[in-house]
């Protein structure tokens, strides 16, 4: 009798990877070994992902969705810019994987386009003219980017880091409120 297709498999295969990656960053992620965390075949994997670079995009996209969800709930600018940096913090892996090393060969313009979209939303919601908008998003992102980066990189809550995430949201503040005032 042949065999039925297993429909939750293609679901199975990513949620294999991104338990792989989340337990060991990118070096973990190979073909073989989300076979066998799937309990499937190299080749099955290869059948839905034409090679690794494509399976790490689908973990990009699975991360990006949890990223969004996670800043949609926010309640006004301050409450993006603090849930951003907090997302960085309780989710290091999707955090590398969405801006880590080797992210410009994972995303899209699109999704580039999107993630700017999001802060200039928000900006222009707080009273900025849509204009100045993404003059203003652009250094926000980079600065709360940089502040998550920092944590990462030196993994230990420190009283320097959360001196140093604060002083970000204060600055993104100063931001907003001087594109208000037309500055």
């Amino acid at each position: 009798m042949p065999r039925t297709a297993d429909p939750e498999l293609p679901h199975r295969i990513l949620k294999a990877a991104d338990a792989l990656w989340q337990s060991g960053g990118e070096e973990a992620v190979t073909i073989r070994g989300v076979a066998a965390e799937a309990g499937t075949t190299t080749p099955t994997v290869y059948s839905y992902y034409a090679d690794r670079e494509a399976l790490l995009a689908a973990l990009r996209t699975l991360a990006f969705q949890r990223f969004s969800a996670y800043l949609a709930k926010s309640r006004d600018f301050r409450d993006a810019c603090a849930r951003h940096l907090e997302f960085g913090t309780c989710h290091p892996r999707d955090y590398e994987l969405l801006y880590g090393r080797g992210w410009m060969e994972r995303v899209t313009k699109d999704a580039q386009g999107s993630e700017i979209e999001r802060y200039t939303a928000h900006i222009v919601r707080a009273g900025v003219d849509e204009g100045r908008a993404a003059q203003v998003a652009y250094p926000v992102m980079m600065m709360l980017h940089g502040v998550v980066m920092h944590r990462l990189l030196n993994k230990k809550p420190s009283p320097l880091g959360r001196a140093i995430a604060a002083a970000c949201l204060e600055a993104c503040m100063t931001l907003l409120e001087s594109a208000r005032q037309g500055k």
